[in-house]
């Protein structure tokens, strides 16, 4: 098999230029666009501006030390990126290049021609330069610009105060004009391209900006809202929950005394009916506690009262409230270290975690039998282990629903008599108490469900609202 050949990566400009630039200067739009330009110009300007006393030198115009001081001068431009990425001492070096650069122009134009020089025009490019390279205000930016109209007007100074100067046959400079005045233009062309690209990628960047921010203002909005409407969905809930609660006790209390009354009289037709009557206001007032516990823990206003205690004090009244729900499913206790081990739990929100589960899991084939076992855990916590079986003892696997009225088919939940939410509640109880409820494999190989409850440190712990 032919090996691929592994690809060089892609060239770019503008990770060459950040490579001198310090870390703490590209986090800042403003001064990474300007190290960005003095980069720019340092890379290539020596490339232009060196093509000049080369020239002189090939031509034979000027061999001596006016070409070799020009030359160097220039060439000094290439040690500033590797000064800026040693020091970071951006502005710093910007001022002295700038300075390097009016030493530079007015050592050419002195040594060949003064103000007759063709080299003159690169004058421009001191106020170009103190514009790009530092910021529009600020003592160093007021001092360079000082600096530059000094040194020009002590140039202009030197050159009309009739002192003599050195020899040039003008007429041989008529082509190095030509390349001068193309040079200069080349780098006022290549300065205004790429700012003009970065200021087109800054505008780009500031329309991203504002769409975030204004998305981040619509999310801010659109949460704020989402909160309200929790706060007022559980506010109904918990409103409506207690508004039904009246009527409903009514219903269940008037349904019992009927029913008394009824099989006082043998009048079984009627005990029948009532019995009905009595059993779905009951089951109707569980799902209304079931309700407003599920919201009550959502909105974070449900307390822990953490006590002391252990599995083997409570297990036996949870399982006597459970058998009216559950009917004919048998639940067995299969014992664990656990069940006499005494731990700080909120042992009525355990309760109601338990009872739920083992109503969910009796709701979802309404036959069978259910091994409850009880373990210590790590930290002296607890864990109820939860093994689902048909009536011939055949281990089942259990669904989990985490969400109220989540279910994976059409199937109704409530057929054998639950109410649908009973293992989403136990879940959000487990959440309550820093527990977990998830899908297991035993040793033997068997799917079981394991409620694991952490120890609480504090008693009488309150939860933050949420």
């Amino acid at each position: 098999m032919q090996l691929a050949k592994p690809r060089l990566p892609a060239f770019s400009l503008s990770g060459l230029l950040d490579h001198f630039i310090p870390p703490e200067m590209r986090v800042n739009t403003e001064a990474h666009r300007r190290a960005r330009m003095f980069m720019l110009s340092h890379v290539f300007g020596p490339i232009l501006g060196n093509t000049i006393p080369l020239y002189l030198v090939v031509t034979g115009i000027s061999r001596d030390y006016r070409a070799v001081v020009f030359f160097l001068s220039i060439l000094a431009f290439w040690a500033y990126p590797f000064a800026l990425r040693a020091t970071g001492r951006y502005q710093l070096l910007a001022f002295l290049s700038v300075q390097n650069l009016i030493f530079c122009v007015l050592w050419a134009c002195y040594s060949y021609g003064g103000v007759s020089s063709p080299f003159l025009p690169w004058l421009l490019i001191f106020p170009l330069l103190a514009f790009l390279y530092l910021p529009p205000v600020g003592w160093v930016r007021n001092l360079l610009l000082v600096q530059i109209f000094g040194s020009s007007g002590m140039f202009l100074a030197r050159c009309f105060s009739g002192e003599p100067m050195p020899a040039v046959e003008l007429k041989d400079f008529q082509v190095i004009g030509m390349i001068s005045m193309a040079s200069v233009a080349i780098y006022f062309a290549m300065m205004s391209l790429y700012f003009a690209k970065m200021f087109h990628e800054q505008r780009e960047f500031t329309r991203e900006l504002n769409s975030l921010v204004s998305t981040s203002d619509n999310l801010r909005n659109l949460t704020a809202a989402a909160n309200q409407a929790s706060t007022a969905k559980a506010d109904f809930v918990a409103g409506m929950s207690h508004e039904l609660r009246t009527p409903l006790n009514a219903i269940i209390g008037y349904s019992q005394l009927l029913l008394e009354e009824a099989d006082d009289e043998n009048d079984e037709a009627t005990v029948k009916d009532l019995s009905h009557v009595h059993k779905a206001g009951s089951d109707l007032l569980r799902l209304i506690d079931d309700i407003l516990s599920y919201s009550r823990i959502e909105a974070g206003k449900m307390p822990i009262h953490a006590t002391l205690g252990s599995c083997a004090d409570h297990l036996g009244a949870w399982l006597d409230d459970l058998a009216p729900s559950i009917g004919g499913y048998q639940v067995e206790v299969a014992g664990g270290d656990g069940l006499n081990r005494s731990v700080l739990l909120d042992w009525t929100a355990t309760g109601s975690a338990v009872r739920h589960l083992v109503s969910g899991i009796a709701s979802q084939d309404g036959k069978g039998r259910l091994a409850l076992g009880c373990e210590g855990g790590p930290d002296n916590s607890i864990r109820f282990t939860f093994v689902d079986m048909t009536e011939e003892g055949v281990a089942r696997p259990i669904v989990i629903i985490r969400e109220m009225f989540e279910h994976g088919d059409d199937t109704s939940p409530t057929k054998y008599g639950g109410t649908g939410i009973e293992i989403a509640l136990a879940y959000k109880f487990a959440e309550l108490l820093g527990g977990t409820i998830a899908s297991t494999t035993l040793d033997n190989g068997r799917p079981a469900t394991v409620l694991t409850l952490p120890e609480h440190s504090v008693p009488n712990q309150q939860p933050l609202a949420a």
